[in-house]
């Protein structure tokens, strides 16, 4: 039986990391050793490459940056998720291709909609549940002010595109839940496992 894949997305600052590592722990005191955690851009070496440029450049053509992550995620999808979700584990992710979709469309050198992104991945599993935490720019941009980003005013005109374009992908897709990530984080987590719970209950036991 498939397991349940389950993709946390939203801009940066959005606070993802610290879901994540909540619900895992709760899906671990359901299914014992049966829960992967995982992030994208990968630790691999397409993906490393990839974190390597963004600190240290030389900057990426868009053309380029998006070859780059359609590589490491044919990787991932083939070497983690695949195997995981084969087994019956509940995958719990950190950024998958509708990241992809709503960065790479924010950029208007490439020429492409969220929607044209997405349809560049009919080969890659479909996540069973996606969290957008869905967060004003200007309090992500104050959560992320010590990571040494570039040009301000460049940043906060891109992430406002980003989450636009998360917002826009979200619209009538019942996979999405969208959570209001200015609230605490115990309500947060409280609203993504009343939908996480539920899917892990369904799975055959572990």
């Amino acid at each position: 039986m498939r397991g349940a894949f389950i993709v946390l997305e939203g801009v940066d600052g959005a606070g993802k990391s610290t879901l994540l590592g909540r619900l895992l722990a709760r899906v671990e005191a359901e299914r014992p050793g049966r829960v992967v955690r995982t992030a994208e851009p990968t630790r691999g070496p397409i993906g490393s490459e990839i974190r390597r440029r963004a600190v240290e450049g030389p900057p990426m053509a868009p053309r380029e940056e998006l070859e780059l992550f359609l590589a490491d995620r044919r990787e991932h999808v083939a070497g983690v998720i695949t195997p995981a979700l084969a087994r019956g584990d509940v995958v719990l992710q950190d950024r998958y291709y509708l990241s992809t979709a709503a960065y790479q469309a924010a950029r208007p050198a490439l020429g492409l909609t969220p929607q044209d992104v997405v349809a560049l991945h009919a080969w890659a599993p479909r996540p069973d549940l996606v969290v957008l935490l869905d967060l004003p720019v200007e309090r992500g941009l104050a959560r992320v002010a010590g990571r040494g980003r570039g040009d301000a005013f460049e940043e906060r005109a891109l992430q406002e595109a980003v989450r636009a374009n998360f917002l826009r992908l979200a619209a009538g897709d019942p996979t999405f839940v969208v959570l209001d990530a200015t609230a605490g984080q115990d309500a947060l987590e409280a609203a993504a496992w009343s939908r996480v719970g539920p899917l892990v209950a369904r799975l055959a036991p572990a």
